[in-house]
């Protein structure tokens, strides 16, 4: 039976998972920002996998790609890579990426922050707070953005953001109920 724990870079991330994952143990790295290394995130994350000792299982991790060049799928190979040379082995790690940052999730729902019309081809990569305070004249990252996740249409901003698609997909027989939607 799976008992997943997650961690995850910041406070907005740490609470929309404790909205769909309830009751399942969430810790922050707090190591977010286009200055942070994989290297620093890897370093955190395995010191974080000993605490919960081995008594959750996948540990899923959810971090954001920020500026990085590297592709979504680059970075999940680093860090775990980088995780296995921290000594991480024969564990279930789930690692997600959020392009460029858990906003552009909201944004690939646009009809939810503006009008469909104007809504970008593409909104992986975008800087998704900037479009969201640009369309809704104010954002606040823990409370909007908590909220706004938490109303997407998930079917929606599965089929138009790959790293949503890419984490959704990681959370699968995870015992949360999140994941049962319409793909």
């Amino acid at each position: 039976m799976p008992n997943p724990a997650f961690i995850v870079d910041g406070h907005t991330e740490q609470c929309f998972i404790s909205q769909i994952c309830p009751g399942k143990p969430i810790q922050r790295t707090n190591l977010n920002g286009k200055n942070v290394t994989v290297s620093a995130i890897a370093k955190k994350v395995a010191s974080m996998i000993r605490l919960f000792g081995n008594r959750h299982y996948p540990i899923i991790v959810l971090i954001d790609k920020e500026d990085r060049i590297n592709t979504i799928d680059n970075i999940c190979d680093e860090l775990h890579k980088l995780l296995l040379e921290e000594g991480i082995v024969n564990l279930d790690i789930r690692i997600g990426v959020a392009d460029r940052m858990i906003e552009n999730w909201i944004v690939a729902d646009y009809k939810l922050i503006g009008n469909i019309q104007d809504k970008p081809e593409e909104t992986d990569g975008l800087r998704g707070s900037a479009v969201i305070k640009k369309n809704l004249g104010s954002y606040n990252k823990v409370i909007d953005g908590v909220k706004l996740l938490l109303s997407i249409n998930k079917t929606v901003v599965y089929q138009n953001s790959n790293s949503f698609k890419c984490f959704i997909d990681k959370l699968e027989n995870t015992d949360c109920g999140y994941v049962d939607f319409q793909k």
